[in-house]
């Protein structure tokens, strides 16, 4: 496409405004929320206000307390958590009464701040400390003085302080559990499924509205981002011009310069027209932008192709895949129909923070008859993982992880070295061995 001809560029975005799958995206994000309305979405202390509500086992959703208690026991089965359980008598979370929870909000730490989410459990002795980051970073410092604060005013309670974020950031504080907005969501859509015959019909269509939010929001799903990205391939020039035209404190981002250029030979008039189209459609031209411009998927399929990687999946988010050396062995392995690359052994990239690149690779939901002789002869041959991860019922297992940081994330080259310095750092490169030998050793017999 040719941004310098305006005459091109101006007539692609009215292709843009008449295509189905541009339509169909702009009716999903605009349908009625009333969570929109009242602009939930982008402010902390709104999501924190409904999270107060739904903590609170005396509010007026009648629900008692099935969201304080899911919440206690994803913490416990995170995978990122397994270090800190046994501080805790967890297995009380599941039965124990949790009629007598306070909730407090903006709860005052006196001179350091105010915590975002308070919650005393009388009945397990348990403080729970929420930090909740929507869109804002962590100051320097903030956990520290939180969990110093909480501690020092219930001195006689056990405290789990909690930090919960959009995308599974690792707190600066080692003492914090992580949670996920993601958690949430999944915590929430399950009682609305198991329990929708029993839930008061407006206290649903409340839930169900924040459900949509978290999902469009906070969580993306994979066939939206799809759409997005091929309408960000097909309409670049327009998606550049619109966004451009309308944010100009982010023209200075590399994808944008020729629009920026492009814009510069539009008279007053022109440039007026464009913010108006942008006004009317922004969410989705936003999401088109941020979800097309993003370059994690666009650095791995460089990746994947210097590696000579043949297995894998470029979604935009968590770019996953396999290593070939394993794929014979993962052949007869138990398949499993909804999980990554339907392999029990995946790898994948995932960004972490507005700096880092984390690679995991994560033994999957086999069945425990497989599974157990595998982590074992892992074990065997030093590959650490924590014991629980060996428990039967256990699901998820992470066998390997390791963070670089990345210089600049406006540059697809840049990212695609970070993934390329993880896998070929001697660490993973000795781990890929081991995992190939165990694999090659337990399904020999098979071959």
């Amino acid at each position: 496409m040719k941004e310098s001809n305006m005459a091109y560029s101006l007539d692609t975005i009215l292709q843009l405004e008449n295509t189905p799958e541009f339509n169909k995206l702009d009716q999903q994000f605009n349908e009625f929320n009333p969570f929109k309305v009242l602009r939930v979405a982008k402010y902390e202390i709104r999501h924190s206000n409904v999270l107060a509500w739904l903590f609170d086992p005396n509010e007026n959703h009648r629900l008692g307390s099935f969201f304080l208690r899911k919440v206690l026991m994803n913490l416990v089965t995170r995978a990122d958590n397994e270090n800190k359980i046994d501080e805790f008598p967890y297995l009380s979370f599941a039965h124990a009464s949790l009629s007598d929870v306070v909730v407090h909000r903006e709860w005052s730490t006196n001179g350091n701040g105010a915590v975002d989410l308070l919650i005393e459990i009388p009945t397990l002795n348990i403080v729970l400390l929420i930090e909740n980051k929507v869109h804002s970073v962590e100051s320097a410092g903030q956990l520290a003085r939180y969990l110093t604060s909480v501690k020092k005013h219930y001195s006689e309670w056990n405290v789990l302080p909690v930090f919960l974020t959009l995308s599974g950031d690792t707190p600066s504080h080692d003492a914090y559990w992580m949670l996920t907005y993601e958690d949430v969501l999944h915590i929430i859509k399950q009682e609305l499924t198991l329990n929708k015959a029993t839930i008061a019909d407006n206290i649903h269509d409340f839930l169900s509205y924040y459900v949509t939010l978290l999902e469009e929001r906070l969580v993306d799903d994979e066939k939206t981002m799809e759409t997005a990205l091929q309408l960000y391939q097909d309409y670049a020039s327009a998606i550049h011009l619109l966004y451009a035209n309308a944010n100009p404190a982010k023209q200075k981002q590399i994808e944008l310069r020729q629009a920026v250029k492009t814009l510069t030979t539009f008279d007053a008039e022109t440039k007026r027209h464009l913010l108006l189209i942008y006004n009317r459609k922004c969410q989705t031209i936003d999401y088109i932008f941020e979800t097309g411009s993003d370059l994690v998927r666009q650095a791995f399929l460089e990746f994947v192709k210097e590696q000579g990687i043949t297995t894998y999946s470029a979604h935009p988010r968590v770019p996953n895949f396999v290593m070939d050396d394993w794929l014979p062995s993962l052949e007869q392995m138990d398949r499993l129909k909804k999980y990554w690359l339907n392999y029990g052994l995946i790898i994948w990239f995932e960004r972490k923070g507005s700096k880092r690149l984390k690679l995991y690779v994560e033994v999957g939901p086999i069945d425990y008859a497989e599974r157990l002789p595998l982590l074992e002869a892992l074990e065997a041959k030093h590959i650490s993982f924590w014991k629980s991860g060996k428990q039967e019922g256990k699901k998820f297992t992470r066998i390997y992880t390791e963070t670089t940081e990345v210089s600049d994330w406006t540059n697809a080259t840049f990212v695609k070295d970070a993934m390329t310095s993880l896998i070929d750092d001697p660490a993973f490169r000795s781990f890929s061995a081991t995992v190939t030998d165990v694999l090659d050793e337990l399904y020999a017999v098979k071959a």
